[in-house]
């Protein structure tokens, strides 16, 4: 009987979001859900970036887009896209992006409590 070994060189390359990373996401996806602000997402990929899409109707455009660049070497790996295309910020660092989105939607929700 022979072996053979089957090596596979994409182990390393990034395909996705990696576990840490969709944790953020869905946690904030989850906290937006739970006061009904966001009622649906989409995730789109493609070889060269993934998109996590987040809809307040599933009809609707996304609100907003989380873009990942795959296998990019430079900085700026994240972008954070509004409804009509445009990059609201663009940053090495997910957590930054997903700020902006949290805090255009608790001072929104401030407003209502106060």
């Amino acid at each position: 009987m022979k072996f053979r070994l089957i090596q596979n060189n994409n182990l390393n390359k990034e395909n996705f979001f990696n576990k840490k990373e969709l944790q953020e996401i869905l946690n904030l996806y989850g906290s937006m859900v739970s006061v009904g602000e966001w009622k649906d997402y989409g995730i789109y990929m493609s070889k060269n970036m993934v998109s996590f899409e987040i809809y307040r109707k599933a009809t609707e455009t996304p609100l907003f887009q989380i873009l990942k660049k795959l296998n990019n070497k430079d900085k700026n790996k994240y972008q954070l896209k509004e409804t009509n295309g445009s990059v609201i910020k663009s940053s090495d660092n997910l957590n930054s992006i997903l700020k902006i989105i949290s805090k255009k939607h608790s001072a929104k929700y401030l407003k209502v409590i106060k």
